[in-house]
């Protein structure tokens, strides 16, 4: 018995020696620097324990590794290409939070310095109503009204009938346009709401925007759940680069921990400071498009409903199979308050075109919302065997819906859809119009309840300001 312990004892210290101290961890990777070639298309990543196979992203997007070392990687990127800005670099060797490690890079332009900053914040707030633009002659793209853009004897063209014949003449150009600028301004106003009112709430705290910053947003952090990994892997598409999930789980970790929760937490605050400290209202209105109604439309929810919700959708997108599973909920928490409208659009081929007609002949029977939800209830490929396997499901009569789907009764209708969309804008699956306005293209952590809640509710409160 005896000699019997003493094996079991050898052998277990024979284990441990072979396989290293309980609980050893891998060296922390550690990245310090990243110097960009623009000329040579490079950029040299610098810093510890990369090891001999590392895995290097910016911005989530993989880099083909030219060399590397334990200390220094050289990596292709096309920075001559790159718009100016601030990106994350993250090397990862394995699984392990110790394992990877991230820095910011700074491509084309220089961070500017946060005295420098504040300064500019505060003579922008100082700054008079009437003072001179910073680009004399700079023209805006506004709301046109009788400022003349031409006369043609005693006849005064002006930018509101050139306006009125461009919306006339190619609407869909108009609405993208007239987006893209309301985007970008709603982008640069929410950024000067917030860092004015971080301002104020520091310099009545005697502090430093950034030390209030500093102190505060850190408390609201929250970190993200898995499925925010997920879904973010795979709002990449083709920019993975064929890469696995699992590959890019470390530089999909430090893109939220880095950028999206410092981000939502500052937000939150920002949001708490507007109902707390001072008062913040946005007046910029959004460019909203008038919806055709057509008979075919398939709808929830009353006709005078505040808010009316039009969902372009293809039944071949997965994306758009998950955001249709909110709208029960979305109903059950708004009520009457809220209509849903759905419109096809089939972008994915044929099989697509296939899905929204067969939707039209559910429609045709009363049927299409218990026909929809069975086909996004269960995402994936979408055939004709599906079709009508759905259709039975559905409680559909089977023989009408077989001939209708055979003749083809609703194609012109669906490629009318299509159109129509155009003249809205809307070009992919899924997009959402909201009232008209085109919502912003969901955050990929963003669970689609949330999102619809948010612009529900933004919609709501802009109604209610109304007189």
């Amino acid at each position: 018995m005896l000699r019997a312990s003493l094996r079991r004892a050898a052998l277990a210290a024979l284990m441990l020696a072979v396989a290293g101290p309980a609980g050893a961890q891998p060296p922390q990777v550690v990245v310090t620097s990243a110097a960009p070639d623009a000329g040579g298309g490079t950029l040299t990543v610098a810093g510890e324990n990369f090891g001999a196979t590392p895995f290097v992203t910016l911005d989530l997007v993989p880099l083909a590794i030219r060399s590397s070392d334990s200390h220094r990687i050289v990596v292709a990127a096309p920075i001559a290409l790159m718009p100016p800005g601030t990106y994350l670099l993250t090397v990862s060797v394995g699984p392990s939070p110790a394992e990877s490690g991230s820095v910011q890079v700074v491509l084309g332009t220089k961070i500017e310095p946060a005295a420098q900053k504040a300064e500019r914040s505060s003579a922008a707030r100082s700054a008079p109503a009437n003072a001179p633009a910073e680009m004399p002659g700079a023209t805006a793209f506004a709301a046109a009204g009788t400022e003349a853009a031409a006369k043609v004897g005693d006849r005064v063209i002006t930018l509101a009938d050139v306006d009125r014949e461009w919306r006339r003449a190619d609407p869909a150009r108009y609405v993208g346009l007239s987006r893209d600028v309301y985007d970008a301004r709603r982008r640069i106003v929410d950024a000067l709401v917030a860092d004015e009112l971080v301002a104020r709430e520091a310099s009545a705290r005697h502090m430093t925007p950034e030390a209030l910053l500093a102190e505060e947003v850190p408390k609201r952090i929250v970190t993200m759940p898995e499925s925010a990994v997920v879904s973010l892997y795979q709002s990449l598409g083709d920019l993975a680069r064929g890469a696995t999930l699992e590959q890019l789980r470390p530089a999909l970790r430090a893109w939220l921990a880095r950028i999206t929760e410092p981000e939502i937490a500052k937000m939150n605050y920002v949001e708490e400071l507007m109902k707390v400290s001072t008062r913040a209202e946005v007046f910029l209105a959004a460019p909203r498009v008038p919806i055709e109604r057509a008979a075919q439309d398939a709808s929830m929810g009353p006709d005078g409903a505040a808010v009316e919700l039009v969902a372009f959708g293809d039944f071949q997108g997965l994306a758009y199979a998950k955001f249709a599973q909110a709208f029960g909920k979305v109903r059950d928490t708004f009520g009457d308050r809220v209509r849903v409208v759905f419109k096809n659009l089939p972008v994915l081929g044929p099989d697509s075109m296939a899905a929204a007609e067969a939707a039209e002949c559910a429609n045709a029977q009363g049927l299409f919302w218990p026909y929809h939800n069975r086909l996004v209830g269960q995402p994936g490929k979408v055939d004709a065997t599906r079709l009508k396997q759905t259709a039975a499901e559905a409680g559909l009569n089977r023989d009408a819906f077989d001939a209708c789907v055979e003749r083809g009764v609703f194609r012109a209708m669906v490629r009318d859809a299509i159109d129509e969309a155009g003249r809205y804008g809307v070009k992919a699956s899924p997009s959402f119009l909201v009232n008209g306005r085109l919502a912003p293209e969901p955050p990929p952590f963003l669970p689609p309840f949330d999102f619809f809640k948010r612009i529900i509710e933004e919609e709501l409160s802009r109604l209610a300001r109304q007189p």
